[in-house]
């Protein structure tokens, strides 16, 4: 018996040895990888060394991280991980919920006081300087809060719908907002949110479109006045990455495509192009496939159109707008699209230097509570 467990544990210890040396000359010969398409995000490269670094924990820290991004096969692990979890009942990772009908959904958790007074403080300061301009502010409420009845029981998150409202009660008077969280729910039974990614859907969009048209006075086009083209059947979106969750159906993409002799002309001003269609159907072959819209998210853009209205609009975003903006392109001489992520210009200056006549703000709800980048509006 004595015997036996001496064999076996060196057995043990030869797999061991085995699979640590294979592990290290994998790692040796495969290069490391910038951008994992299935998390959809970029990969910690190898840090460089300094004694400094090493005694203030910093090196350490960053090293855990590279191994960890960079450990072979690691897509591989991430779904075995997955999978096991989900066997034993689990229904969160990392922030993001397992929910019934094939949803993920992501955790919202409200911003203190203080980050929230900076946020409106600078919106009512920015609309305050700029009076001749009109002001709109659509605050989307997520899948989260809109189809909360399909989240695991009992799952901690914060009510948008709350949020929503103490956002409409302390912006300024002069800023109509634009509440589409009624109609979103009203539809909720269509296909108004992606199931892997945390953007609404084209059609979900589509319905703000019309909400916002109430508030803009103009005459919204209907469904049957485009011709919608799906373009996609294995979108998986950033919750599919960010969650781990696998064996998902994929989600699809459409597109609304005018029937009328529409033409538009985008220029990238980042990139120094110019192109003629509002969607870029290359990115259909990338991971992130919600790309085909205005190719993702840059700090500045514009659409000029054949409507001529002498109507210029300014559209403040993140991510969502990007799916919405081909609405609007039908109603609007130019439109200017700014992402305060990405752009560090003064504002009242570029209003007033492109004769803007009207401007949108447009967010989701968690983007609007978590990025700061929103204050740099009165810049």
């Amino acid at each position: 018996m004595e015997a036996n467990k001496k064999i076996y544990k060196k057995i043990i210890g030869l797999f061991l040895i085995v699979y640590i040396g294979t592990m290290f000359l994998i790692n040796i010969l495969i290069p490391d990888k910038d951008f994992s398409d299935m998390e959809n995000r970029r990969l910690e490269s190898k840090p460089e060394f300094s004694v400094e670094k090493l005694f203030r924990g910093k090196y350490t820290s960053n090293f855990e991280k590279y191994i960890s991004d960079q450990f072979p096969f690691r897509d591989f692990f991430i779904g075995v991980k997955s999978d096991c979890e989900r066997l034993i009942g689990k229904k969160e990772n990392n922030d993001v919920y397992l929910c019934t009908g094939g949803y993920l959904m992501e955790k919202f958790n409200e911003s203190n006081d203080e980050d929230f007074k900076k946020k409106i403080d600078a919106v009512n300061s920015f609309a305050v300087s700029n009076p001749q301009i009109n002001k709109y502010f659509m605050l989307v409420p997520n899948s989260v809060k809109v189809m909360e009845e399909k989240l695991p029981k009992y799952a901690p998150v914060d009510n948008e719908l709350d949020f929503m409202d103490k956002v409409k009660n302390s912006v300024d008077n002069s800023i109509n907002f634009v509440d589409v969280y009624e109609i979103l729910s009203n539809n909720k039974n269509q296909y108004i949110y992606y199931k892997t990614d945390h953007h609404w859907t084209t059609k979900g969009a589509y319905y703000a479109y019309r909400e916002l048209s109430k508030y803009m006075d103009f005459e919204p086009y209907s469904e049957e006045d485009f011709d919608i083209k799906k373009v996609s059947n294995d979108f998986y979106g950033s919750l599919y990455s960010k969650g781990g969750f696998r064996k998902l159906a994929p989600d699809s993409i459409q597109l609304y495509i005018p029937k009328t002799d529409n033409r538009y002309k985008v220029k990238y001003y980042d990139e120094g192009e110019t192109t003629e269609s509002l969607y870029n159907l290359d990115n259909l072959n990338k991971k992130d496939k919600y790309t085909v819209f205005l190719n993702g998210n840059h700090p500045l853009l514009k659409i000029s159109t054949n409507v001529n209205n002498k109507k210029n609009l300014l559209v403040l975003k993140d991510s969502y707008a990007n799916s919405f903006i081909p609405f609007l392109a039908e109603h609007f001489n130019e439109i200017y699209i700014v992402d305060l992520r990405y752009y560090n210009e003064d504002l009242s200056s570029f209003m007033r230097d492109k004769d803007i006549s009207d401007l949108l703000l447009l967010y989701n709800v968690k983007s609007f509570c978590e990025d700061d980048s929103i204050e740099k509006i009165c810049w």
